[in-house]
């Protein structure tokens, strides 16, 4: 898994710009029911297409079994509010997205991390660190699709901040739109802003 970057990467060789490490906010006109109101961790943009998982779809089953399939005989740590969340519809393994850079086998530097090796993923719920979220599923797009839908206006492209990333999931989708609002505005002189919500401090 690669390391996905703060800013925009362009490619050497097409000068294309990569969305790897950015989040996606869907526009609220967009009715689709897999990603109306969501949010999408981009992790992987090549000339093969798009790979990103939703962080914001909470499933509403019991984590236990999963995780102590995962742990084979191992004890995870207890506490916290350990769930698993909807990625998206395409299988795929279990991904960790979470904030202890030790065991980051990508992430970005606003201290957003990836993870999806078994024995990392191990740890990481032995460990239990303070931000710890669970995906199965993810979703892609073909090549120049995710452009597409950008430039038609249906997705709002945002950093992916902690602050946005590790929200409780029924706010994740107004903060990343809030943020996205504030962005838009900042580049107007003698716009007003009101303050941002705590959580986005």
């Amino acid at each position: 898994m690669n390391r996905i970057p703060s800013q925009p990467k362009s490619s050497e060789s097409t000068e294309r710009v990569s969305l790897a490490g950015y989040l996606l906010a869907a526009k609220p006109h967009v009715q689709d029911p897999l990603f109306a109101q969501s949010v999408c961790l981009i992790v992987e943009q090549s000339e093969q297409g798009t790979v990103g998982v939703m962080l914001n779809r909470r499933m509403l089953v019991d984590p236990k079994p999963m995780l102590d399939a995962l742990l084979e005989g191992h004890e995870a740590t207890e506490g916290g509010d350990a769930h698993f969340n909807f990625g998206g519809p395409v299988n795929g393994p279990i991904l960790a997205i979470h904030n202890d850079s030790s065991l980051a086998e990508g992430g970005n530097d606003h201290g957003v991390y990836l993870s999806a090796q078994v024995e990392t993923l191990k740890k990481l719920a032995v460990i239990a660190p303070e931000h710890l979220r669970w995906v199965i599923g993810h979703a892609t797009w073909q090549p120049a699709e995710l452009e597409k839908q950008i430039v038609a206006g249906d997705w709002m492209v945002i950093p992916a901040h902690p602050q946005i990333v590790f929200s409780e999931e029924s706010l994740m989708w107004p903060h990343a739109t809030e943020w996205y609002g504030r962005s838009i505005a900042a580049n107007f002189p003698g716009v007003m802003l009101y303050p941002a919500s705590p959580q986005l401090n």
